[in-house]
């Protein structure tokens, strides 16, 4: 080998050392494409999993040309946008629009679509004019801004713009504002309104003034409105002119002249005390005070007029413009009332103000006035007084107690529908009712006892008659006894029962519209209204009453004056000498010529007009028949029992003659019809108020 090789160098064995920097360069190319080979790899992987994640959006832009610029990763071609699901801030912009903020909501759902529309920024609008200042109306609402001048914040679109000036017409424009916070401009001519006219005075130089202008002096021309000026002329010593005047706009022509009056003059009237009517020349012109005017340099009447006062009369003469004052004090018309006033401590008023008290002389003015005097206690008295100028009269005038003047109005008789008379009663003292236990006669139902009536009432005058009881029931017949007939019209009715009596009560209180007094129930009478004033049957205690106390409160046993029995006079209907053949006791010296009942109203009627309250019929009462037991207090207005089945019969009749029966005392009941039995109506004067 070594004979081949001699040239060559011989190789050496060396142990192995790697080198660093050697085996850096060898892989140093090698690692940088794998990383990019790996950058691609997951660049591929992320965007094939954005693509598979993202979902497609629309975005609907107006105008088309906005810009966008969203707040997180965003792919888009023209308006459609590769979106992560999730949510995004939105800034849309545009030239002439106004920025667009929007949240705008990612979800999983494909085909998503979103609108976003810009608003339009206002437009500008600048109007010239020669003419200043306008005012406007911009879609029918007034604009502040001072034109000429620049309009904004217009709204894009079509507008309506009216352009106004005093004494032109209105200027109409159509606009049709671009907006995007472009300005415009319009030019603005509008058209006189006026015309020219001529304006003259006779006399010449007056002031002429128009819709509060001054212009100059008459003659003259001035610009006049077309829809009218207001025009008012003024000279010295002349009526100020006043008128509306109009001429067509843009001509020229002239007014009539104008023929000015001759001012007035003034005067201020007034009057102590004031409130006088005034008059010039006989015509009103007010109350004083009053400013009037009148004619200048003529003579002028003026007259005052005022209630209580003497007419006064002033003559003036007032220069043209001239202002006078005219104050004039009147003289009182008074005349004389003097006074007789009883009691003389009541009080006076005149027209309501209190003027003194008692008998007295007023001095009053001439004109109507109310007089009251006024006590208490007493009714108030009123006269109208109208005194007399330079007069003196007297009055007298004599108050009456309240109670006086309450039955002055309440009539002493009234009259009820069949001309059935009633008279009022009015008892004023405590009486005995009943009998004193040594009367001869005297029978155990008549216990003597005290009695108040309280409440005044009206009593029948006569007993009810046929005629009258058939107004309500015309079958009824009274009947007949022994073949004397009982059934005359003017006879009292009898054979009644109370029942009867008490319907016809009811029927007449509605026949002359009063409250009935009887309450019916089931068909029959069942109560009694005590606060009614409508017609009903005397309570025992009033028929008692009414018999036997004389206005001088005094009592009587019988019909006549004296006590004697028989009676030697004929005073009532009894059973005498003719009825001996009929009934079973006659008074055989008395004779009344009357053998059953006699005709209403034939013999005299007692102290209080009562007729037949003894004899004729006897007479059926409101109560309920009872002993009456004895009673030392005064029982006051009493009604008798509340309950029972007979009831009170008072009075004697043709069929009695006895001692006993003829007595005002005699009490009698009954539940049955008598032919001797009849009635008479009471009612109580007027109705209580309230309830029992």
């Amino acid at each position: 080998m070594d004979t081949h090789n001699t040239d060559k160098p011989a190789l050496q064995v060396v142990d192995y050392q790697p080198l660093a920097g050697a085996v850096r360069e060898q892989r140093g190319p090698i690692a940088g494409r794998v990383w990019l080979l790996g950058f691609v790899v997951l660049s591929c992987v992320a965007i094939m999993l954005y693509l598979v994640i993202a979902r497609p959006v629309i975005l609907n832009l107006s105008p088309e040309d906005s810009q966008v610029d969203l707040n997180g990763l965003s792919f888009n071609i023209g308006s459609n946008y590769l979106l992560l699901p999730g949510n995004y801030q939105a800034k849309i912009t545009a030239p002439g629009y106004l920025d667009l903020q929007r949240d705008i909501t990612v979800s999983d759902k494909v085909g998503q679509k979103v609108d976003l529309m810009l608003q339009p920024l206002p437009g500008e609008l600048l109007i010239t004019s020669s003419l200043e200042p306008l005012t406007a109306l911009l879609d029918g609402k007034a604009l502040t801004t001072q034109l000429p001048g620049l309009i904004t914040g217009i709204d894009r679109g079509k507008h309506q713009l009216t352009v106004t000036k005093p004494r032109y017409f209105d200027g109409e424009f159509a606009l049709d504002i671009v907006g995007l916070g472009k300005r415009q401009t319009l030019d603005v001519a509008l058209t006189p309104a006026w015309g020219m006219l001529g304006i003259t005075t006779a006399p010449p130089g007056a002031a002429v003034i128009i819709d509060d202008q001054p212009v100059g002096t008459t003659p003259l021309k001035a610009e006049i409105l077309s829809t009218g000026s207001r025009v008012e002329l003024r000279k010295d010593g002349f009526r100020t002119w006043l008128g509306t005047l109009s001429t067509p706009a843009g001509s020229d022509s002239d007014h009539p002249p104008i023929a000015l009056m001759i001012a007035d003059g003034y005067v201020n009237v007034d009057s102590q005390p004031r409130g006088a009517s005034v008059t010039v020349n006989g015509d009103f012109q007010g109350l004083t005070p009053v400013d009037i005017a009148v004619r200048p340099n003529r003579a002028h009447r003026i007259d005052f007029f005022l209630t209580g006062y003497l007419k006064h009369q002033r003559e003036i003469t007032a220069k043209p413009e001239q202002q006078l004052a005219l104050k004039v004090k009147l003289k009182e018309d008074i005349g004389e009332i003097v006074l007789n006033i009883v009691p003389n401590d009541a009080l006076i008023f005149i027209d309501g103000q209190r003027i003194g008290q008692g008998s007295q002389t007023l001095r009053l003015p001439s004109k109507e006035q109310r007089l009251e005097v006024r006590r208490d206690g007493y009714q108030t008295a009123a006269r109208s007084l109208l005194p007399k100028p330079g007069q003196q009269q007297a009055l007298s005038l004599s108050l009456i107690t309240k109670e006086d003047a309450y039955w002055a109005r309440r009539p002493a008789k009234i009259t009820a529908f069949g001309d059935i008379e009633l008279a009022l009663m009015r008892p004023t003292q405590p009486f005995q009712m009943g009998a004193p236990r040594r009367e001869p006669g005297r029978r155990s139902n008549e216990v003597e006892r005290a009695v108040v009536l309280k409440r005044p009432f009206y009593l029948g005058t006569k007993e009810i008659t046929n005629r009258q009881f058939r107004l309500w029931r015309n079958e009824h017949s009274s009947s007949a006894f022994q073949g004397n007939t009982l059934d005359m019209q003017d006879q009292p009715v009898a054979n009644v029962s109370w029942e009867e009596a008490a319907r016809f009560c009811n029927w007449l209180s509605q026949r002359d519209q009063l409250t009935p007094f009887y309450g019916v129930e089931d068909g029959r009478i069942a109560t009694n209204n005590w606060r009614a004033n409508g017609y009903r049957l005397p309570t025992e205690a009033e028929w008692a009453w009414a018999a036997k106390i004389k206005p001088n409160n005094s009592s009587v046993m019988y019909a006549w004056d004296n006590n004697r029995y028989p009676p030697d006079t004929v005073v009532a209907n009894y059973a005498d000498a003719s009825a001996m053949s009929v009934v079973r006791f006659s008074l055989p010296s008395y004779k009344d010529n009357y053998p059953v009942s006699a005709v209403v109203g034939t013999f005299k009627p007692n102290a209080r007009g009562l007729y037949n309250m003894s004899g004729n019929v006897a007479e059926w009462v409101n109560d309920y028949y009872d002993l009456q037991p004895h009673s030392a207090a005064p029982l006051e207005d009493p009604r008798g029992p509340q309950f029972g089945v007979r009831k009170v019969v008072r009075g004697a009749s043709w069929r009695l003659g006895s001692r006993s029966e003829l007595r005002l005392s005699y009490r009698d009941n009954s539940e049955a019809k008598r032919l001797d039995l009849g009635f008479r109506i009471a009612r109580y004067v007027d109705p209580l108020e309230g309830t029992l």
